[in-house]
């Protein structure tokens, strides 16, 4: 995972990005990618592997985890808003509207609009 974030192996940093995206439940290497990594194309494909691991366990994931990866998606759109990688930001928002379309009607009133607020 450090030759990820630090882009010393290119090699090593694809191969963890295609392991990610097949692995079941990958949301804390990829936020850790997202948070941490060097290399924007890493980002992307962290954010990517989110989104489709997310729609594929959806039904298995907790109220909690739902709502964390929504959260966390969100937070991040907004600490990195000045970020000169715009497609890096696009993709992370995609994947939070697109785990919020999915679970609106399964959130509480309260819940939509904590995310909206966010």
């Amino acid at each position: 995972m450090s030759d990820l974030a630090m882009h010393v192996n290119p090699a090593a940093a694809e191969a963890t990005i295609l392991s990610l995206c097949q692995s079941p439940r990958p949301y804390q290497a990829c936020q850790f990618i997202l948070e941490n990594s060097q290399v924007a194309n890493a980002r992307f494909q962290a954010a990517a592997a989110t989104r489709d691991a997310a729609i594929r366990e959806w039904g298995f994931l907790t109220a909690d985890d739902k709502r964390s990866l929504i959260s966390f998606c969100l937070r991040f759109v907004m600490q990195h808003a000045s970020s000169p990688e715009g497609y890096v930001q696009a993709k992370v928002s995609s994947v939070a509207a697109q785990l919020l379309k999915r679970g609106w009607l399964d959130f509480s009133a309260g819940e939509k609009e904590a995310f909206l607020y966010e």
